[in-house]
């Protein structure tokens, strides 16, 4: 209940400024309209892409779209972590209050205008669905791919989580956090046409293929099927993991002074 009242005072708040809010929602559609765009330029030059077609790789484009906007409108706090709260001292306001010190940070910032991302990927989506051949529109795949989607949502925020926290240990302004955003990208493509290395990397050590190729490929066809649908499990996994190092992090951290 508390949570909710944050999230309503965050969003009236934000409200309050609707021309600005307009314009920053069209910077998180420009986010997605570009890699749209790169998109039809590799597809421009071959039809298919290690066996993937346009209208799958535009699926799997979609669908990571989704769970990136809302954490970029729930949870994009995290890149200011070491910076705001660490360095700056704000953690300790934080740690006054008797709630979750991650939830706080996440709703100290709550921006909707991001979740323009989300609808943009639905669209994507729902176009390359009906240029997918057998593409099921059943109420039960839509619920599965609903728990993907949430699936998703959750890789990403355990992955950012843990690199967070290591501003707790490594005081940094910058974080790691931005540095390894820009790893995301390589999970939006089928994963056989990276180096072993890469692959091994961005599936099993920073699990990006689980945000947006393994699950969405589930739908789009030609799935490796077992990957597919690991990828509940591999939230959960992510996600305990992060937490434990939230929690370390947490524990370990030392006023700033200031």
């Amino acid at each position: 209940m508390l949570a909710w009242r944050l999230i309503l005072t965050v969003i009236k708040r934000r409200l309050a400024y609707r021309g600005d809010l307009v314009l920053a929602s069209l910077d998180e559609i420009l986010r997605g309209v570009l890699a749209w765009t790169m998109l039809e330029v590799y597809v421009a030059r071959t039809p298919e892409l290690a066996g993937w077609s346009h209208a799958q790789l535009l699926f799997i484009l979609g669908f990571s779209l989704v769970p990136v906007s809302l954490f970029h409108a729930f949870c994009g706090n995290l890149y200011q972590l070491s910076s705001h709260y660490l360095i700056g001292g704000n953690f300790d306001r934080v740690l006054l209050r008797p709630y979750p010190a991650f939830l706080q940070v996440c709703l100290d910032r709550i921006a909707v205008e991001d979740l323009s991302g989300a609808i943009l990927g639905i669209a994507l989506m729902v176009t390359a669905a009906l240029q997918i051949p057998g593409f099921a529109w059943d109420p039960l795949h839509l619920l599965g791919l609903l728990a993907m989607q949430a699936s998703a949502f959750g890789v990403v925020v355990a992955v950012f989580m843990a690199f967070a926290a290591t501003g707790f240990w490594f005081e940094d302004r910058v974080g790691m956090v931005p540095p390894v955003y820009n790893l995301m990208e390589f999970g939006r493509w089928p994963n056989r046409i990276y180096h072993p290395l890469l692959k091994l990397l961005i599936t099993c050590v920073i699990p990006f293929s689980f945000v947006a190729f393994y699950p969405a490929s589930l739908f789009a066809g030609g799935a490796d099927l077992w990957p597919a649908l690991a990828t509940p499990l591999v939230a959960v996994g992510a996600l305990l993991v992060s937490g434990a190092c939230w929690k370390a992090g947490v524990a370990r951290y030392a006023s700033s002074g200031s």
